[in-house]
């Protein structure tokens, strides 16, 4: 079987228009209503903050299983349970993102509206190649991380042709312009998502080019307004790596750079981006993150032996309500003394079932879902109501 060798047209830095019946309309609509979003109510932070902790770690997998690291969930959270984070090369990629993440949101931190240029775009290159071998011998490192291209390269697997090493340079230079120039805020969305594809299409590194412009996608919308920071939950690479097979083939489809196939693809990004901030949205709320994720989680991680009756009778109070003091545990540990009180605690915090909530008016504390104690049962409890974007034994691509 021949393929037509197809090379896409990356300076189609255009933003489509839709029509006013054209249901991405609805999904923008929707999408800048969750800026407005604030985490609040009777979702307690620490809590959110912590489960968000989680998505990083799921985001980051899932984005190196789309370029095909075989790493599965179970994997990674004993991976993570036991420390041992780096011991093979797809955890390493998989740390690497999570490093990355983290960059980005330390960086919109302290610059909110900070341009995203070519410095930027390198760093954050470097973290995400960085320790990994080359794919000369089975790696999915770069030998030159954070340097665009000047050699031509070919994808496997695929007929796209990327555009010669010698344009690389000016396209990224028209590519930086066209992501930071001012824009209509209900334009930014579908600027985000033509700029996902753009870059793929670029193609400005040697290797991980496809780690990148999902992470890139994340720093946009961060800078757009969903941020993190603030309360706010944002996991665009569960849209991406939920069905591989549609994404790269609406990336494919896009690759024409006309108005149709540019509109398809950010309809494609756009709803999933919507789906996801439902689904997430949902654990805002304690009343449904109690009863479906926090509550059986406990139950899950008694039966399975991670922790005691004791401990779950704990956590599930600290969890009805968000947070709990001493007073918490003399509920559950009647007729011991301050000092045993205070012992109990201490080896909870150890183990990493609680953590400290610092308040102006007494020492208080929440439950750490994230923590090797609880976190195995966690991940079953989300698999079980649906919040994984992929199964937890399989394997990826």
């Amino acid at each position: 079987m021949h393929f037509r060798k197809r090379v896409v047209k990356p300076l189609h830095l255009t933003i489509p228009t839709p029509g006013f019946d054209h249901p991405i309309v609805e999904d923008i609509i929707a999408l800048e209503r969750w800026k407005s979003k604030t985490l609040g109510g009777t979702t307690h932070p620490a809590v959110f903050a912590d489960i968000k902790q989680v998505y990083h770690l799921l985001e980051s997998l899932g984005s190196a299983r789309i370029e095909g690291n075989r790493t599965t969930i179970d994997e990674l959270v004993d991976a993570a349970v036991n420390g041992v984070s780096d011991s093979t090369e797809g955890l390493r990629e998989i740390s690497n993102l999570e490093d990355a993440m983290s960059w980005i949101e330390s960086v919109f931190a302290e610059e909110s509206h900070r341009r995203i240029d070519h410095s930027f775009l390198q760093e954050l290159h470097r973290l995400t190649v960085k320790n990994l071998r080359p794919p000369e011998v089975g790696g999915e490192g770069d030998p030159d991380p954070g340097r665009y291209r000047s050699s031509n390269v070919a994808i496997t697997g695929t007929s796209f042709v990327p555009p010669p090493g010698w344009e690389v340079q000016e396209l990224m230079d028209r590519f930086i312009t066209f992501i930071n120039e001012p824009i209509d805020v209900r334009r930014s969305l579908m600027r985000i998502a033509i700029a996902h594809h753009r870059c793929a299409a670029i193609h400005p590194f040697r290797n991980g080019n496809g780690r990148l412009v999902r992470l890139l996608t994340y720093a946009m919308l961060i800078r757009d307004g969903y941020r993190i920071d603030q309360g706010r939950i944002i996991n665009p690479t569960a849209v991406f790596c939920h069905n591989r097979a549609d994404y790269m083939d609406g990336l494919s489809d896009a690759d024409d750079g006309t108005e149709a196939s540019s509109l398809r693809w950010c309809a494609f990004v756009l709803s999933g981006l919507r789906r996801e901030l439902e689904k997430v949205g949902t654990l805002l709320d304690a009343n449904i993150l109690g009863p479906r994720i926090l509550q059986p989680t406990i139950r899950f991680a008694v039966q399975s032996g991670h922790i005691t009756d004791e401990m779950a009778q704990v956590l599930s109070r600290i969890a009805k309500y968000g947070d709990g003091d001493a007073s918490t545990y003399r509920s559950v540990y009647p007729g011991k003394s301050a000092a045993s009180i205070s012992h109990i605690i201490a080896d909870h915090k150890q183990i990493g079932i609680i953590a400290a909530y610092p308040t102006i008016r007494s020492r208080r504390y929440v439950a750490r879902f994230s923590g090797p104690a609880l976190l195995t049962a966690l991940i079953h409890t989300m698999d079980a109501e649906g919040y994984l974007p992929f199964r937890r034994d399989d394997r990826g691509a």
